[in-house]
């Protein structure tokens, strides 16, 4: 399909080394924002989604930004294809688009080095060298930038504690990270591998180390995910099996929790009214919609050619729209309804008191609702790295297979300088929809 029309042409992916990301910087593209891709363009099949008319794409609703102007916000990828990017809620010209992906990244201290993270592209590597039956294309809307910049990294910290430690600050580093973590649809209850683009530099004891590393990574076990805190006893206690996970190779993170994410007990739990312990008051209160969270973690390795390279970022939702049922259709129910149940938390209360005021019941998708996914604690976690060998190598999808050489299906990562001891960053806790006039509502 041609650019020009809001389409593009299916084309074979190539190699993902055949471009270096170097020689198309964003000064390269001025018209970010403001006009679509050249006519003759190669594009993605992420960017291809997303001008089509598909449930992994966007779909405007009347009055929000139609499908060229989002078309408008795009960036080339390492292989010389158009990908979508990040994108502000609301276009300059003053229209919203519903959904929104995290931070700015040009406030990155990074951006000038990393440029605009390519939403899909490990997917578009993926295609290029498997069939077809093992793709995956995750939605637009579920890619979350985070930029934190001079985090104070303190010595003893592990993250176990709900607040830092007080300590000596050992390090300083920059985060920019893009994670595709959509919280309104059935995708994460079997598939644990999405996209992670990680991007650091951190400067200790003088000496600066920095990773770029892009892959497809594990969160957990592929098919189905673990308990959360609510009704308890714990984080990660048993495991629900769902069904085949996509890619069907999908690796297994056993060393993580994996993805955490809230199912009917829950809400049973908040009807009878149990309790369970808070940290920040040190007392034990109910239950509530507070407690329909996830918490998705991770730990990854790329080990080989010298490279030793360690992180176990967190990815916290608050306010997820979703819940597993397994009585309703494709296991998925709206924690808005809920609502309407009499269930307790301050969200409910919000909805209900909106319904006084219209007559109207919310709906999942509503800009009234406040479960839409926006409030999120992004912590980029524990990090490692040690290299001895060059400072560019590639490996697969998945992070695995390091090679000094570029192969099939292929991505180019790039280490330089040790860490020393294994630290831990924490990242930032943010509410993306907290302009109410960028109109944000689930799917998001």
């Amino acid at each position: 399909m041609a650019v020009a029309s809001l389409a593009a042409p299916t084309l074979t992916a190539q190699a993902a080394d055949t471009r270096p990301s170097d020689t198309l910087r964003v000064q390269d593209n001025p018209s970010w924002g403001k006009e679509l891709p050249p006519a003759d363009a190669p594009t993605s099949r992420a960017y291809d989604l997303i001008v089509e008319d598909n449930d992994k794409g966007y779909a405007p609703r009347s009055g929000e930004c139609s499908k060229e102007i989002h078309a408008r916000y795009w960036a080339y990828g390492p292989d010389g294809k158009v990908y979508p990017t990040w994108h502000p809620a609301r276009d300059a010209g003053g229209c919203t688009f519903g959904h929104e992906h995290g931070d700015d990244p040009r406030r990155s201290e990074l951006f000038s080095t990393v440029d605009w993270p390519t939403f899909g592209y490990t997917s578009e590597v993926l295609a290029g060298s498997r069939p077809e039956s093992s793709h995956r294309h995750e939605d637009h809307v579920g890619h979350k930038v985070l930029s934190v910049n001079n985090i104070n990294v303190i010595q003893g910290d592990n993250g176990t504690s709900f607040f830092p430690p007080q300590g000596n600050t050992i390090a300083t580093c920059d985060v920019l990270l893009k994670f595709h973590q959509g919280t309104h649809s059935p995708d994460a209850f079997a598939n644990n591998a999405h996209e992670l683009i990680y991007n650091n530099k951190c400067t200790r004891n003088g000496q600066t180390f920095e990773a770029r590393y892009t892959a497809l990574i594990p969160l957990g076990r592929p098919g189905g995910f673990g308990a959360t805190d609510c009704p308890g006893p714990g984080l990660g206690m048993g495991f629900r099996n769902v069904g085949p996970a996509v890619p069907g190779d999908s690796p297994s993170d056993n060393r993580s929790l994996g993805r955490l994410i809230t199912d009917a007990s829950c809400v049973q739990a908040i009807r009878e009214g149990k309790t369970h312990y808070e940290p920040i008051t040190n007392s034990y209160i109910p239950f509530d919609t507070n407690d329909l969270h996830e918490f998705w973690f991770s730990d990854v390795t790329v080990q080989g050619a010298g490279v030793n390279f360690n992180i176990g970022p967190l990815f916290y939702v608050l306010n997820p729209s979703r819940y597993f049922d397994s009585s309703k259709p494709n296991n998925i129910a709206r924690q808005v309804d809920l609502c309407y149940e009499n269930i307790r938390g301050q969200y409910c209360d919000q909805v209900r008191q909106t319904t006084q005021q219209t007559g109207k019941r919310v709906q999942w998708d509503d800009v009234e609702s406040p479960f839409k996914g926006t409030l999120r604690e992004f912590r980029p976690g524990t990090l490692r790295l040690s290299n001895s060998g060059p400072t560019t190598v590639y490996t697969d999808v998945y992070g695995r297979n390091v090679s000094t050489s570029p192969f099939e299906g292929s991505i180019k990562q790039y280490f330089s300088g040790n860490s020393g001891d294994q630290m831990y960053l924490r990242g930032a806790t943010r509410d993306y929809a907290a302009n109410s006039s960028d109109r944000i509502h689930a799917p998001n």
